[in-house]
């Protein structure tokens, strides 16, 4: 009767664990998802729909949607505005916020050719969180550029 009662928890504890990385499969689908959007967004040159995808408090932080578009604009006259997207990089980690708030994050890379650079010289990290209600939101964005040096692997 022991060995049966190890084996059947044993037995849960795989079918648990399978079913948590299920779970997080899924999850990191849907992470991307957020940020290949947002990236689309910007590509197509829709940042009012880029901009729908921030996190609310941080639209409100920064003063309204107009506000928050403009900055994203001036954001384009470091690197440019890109013109394609091609996916680099996934990290894991947490957003702490100004109030002691904190959240679960992942930050995705991408390489784009731009309107003043060629692919290769600058990166964008789309940073997404889970939204307060449903689903995943942006919760900050910005270009990168090669100023020096070499690239990462996992940039190249």
């Amino acid at each position: 009767m022991k060995k049966l009662w190890v084996a059947l928890v044993f037995i849960c504890g795989v079918l648990a664990a399978q079913l948590l990385a299920q779970q997080e499969g899924k999850g990191s689908a849907d992470w991307k998802k957020v940020a290949d959007l947002f990236m689309a967004d910007l590509v197509a040159n829709r940042v009012d729909k880029a901009v729908d995808r921030f996190e609310p408090e941080f639209v409100n932080t920064v003063g309204g949607k107009e506000k928050a578009k403009t900055g994203v604009e001036q954001l384009f006259a470091y690197c440019g505005r890109p013109l394609d997207r091609e996916f680099k990089h996934e990290e894991q980690g947490f957003k702490q916020y100004l109030n002691g708030r904190r959240k679960e994050m992942r930050k995705f890379y991408y390489a784009a050719a731009t309107n003043q650079y060629a692919k290769g010289v600058c990166f964008f990290a789309v940073e997404v969180v889970p939204s307060d209600g449903a689903g995943y939101s942006v919760t900050t964005f910005g270009p990168l550029k090669l100023q020096s040096g070499q690239l990462p692997d996992w940039l190249k």
